[in-house]
């Protein structure tokens, strides 16, 4: 940082997290706002920036990329945060968005089994929860007009991960149209998952 000072950067620091925090206004008493804007806070914290300076990073595959258009974020809680998290982005974080799926879409072309991320962390997959709903991040992105990214690669790469019959019961699901109690845990919830996905893509790909 050229010319660093502590106090300029701190202040610096603290008006572009005003810039962001102003994006929804809210009236009430201090204790509510306090409470609201603390929690709008804390939904800003992830996905994070995952590259340097210079945007190369460490990909999936454990080689040095360079991030071209868009800034590479990781740490995809997927499971955690397609319902709530990534629709309130695609409102107020239109461009991180985009930048998002990108590097989703990088992810998936750096990843031996070429799916997109399930719960991606840094150069990692931590295969960790159930569905893989990046693709209904990008669907939802997609049908409300954010653009940014390849959409026929997107489309693609949905297809790909919706059809890895190796992934986590995904295999008996495709044959029997539901994942068997006795062949896979948590079958109810994979059934509805992989079904909600699964409409996410058509509504995609009918757009």
């Amino acid at each position: 940082i050229p010319g660093f000072d502590f106090d300029e950067i701190r202040l610096a620091a603290a008006g572009l997290w005003n810039k962001e925090l102003a994006k929804i206004q809210v009236s009430g008493t201090e204790a509510l706002k306090q409470n609201f804007y603390t929690s709008l806070y804390h939904a800003f914290l992830s996905p994070t920036i995952y590259m340097d300076a210079d945007g190369k990073y460490r990909g999936l595959d454990q080689n040095i990329h360079q991030s071209k258009d868009f800034t590479n974020y990781s740490t995809f809680s997927l499971w955690d945060t397609y319902r709530a998290l990534h629709p309130l982005f695609t409102i107020i974080e239109q461009e991180r968005t985009s930048d998002m799926i990108n590097s989703m879409l990088a992810h998936r072309r750096q990843s031996v089994h070429g799916i997109l991320p399930v719960w991606s962390h840094q150069a990692n997959e931590n295969w960790c929860m159930t569905g893989y709903h990046a693709v209904s991040v990008i669907a939802d992105a997609y049908v409300k007009g954010i653009s940014g990214f390849d959409a026929a690669e997107a489309l693609e790469a949905m297809d790909a991960s919706a059809t890895y019959a190796l992934y986590d019961g995904l295999g008996d699901y495709i044959g029997y149209g539901y994942a068997p109690a006795d062949l896979t845990s948590n079958a109810a919830s994979k059934t509805l998952e992989y079904a909600y996905d699964d409409w996410c893509i058509a509504q995609m790909a009918q757009k």
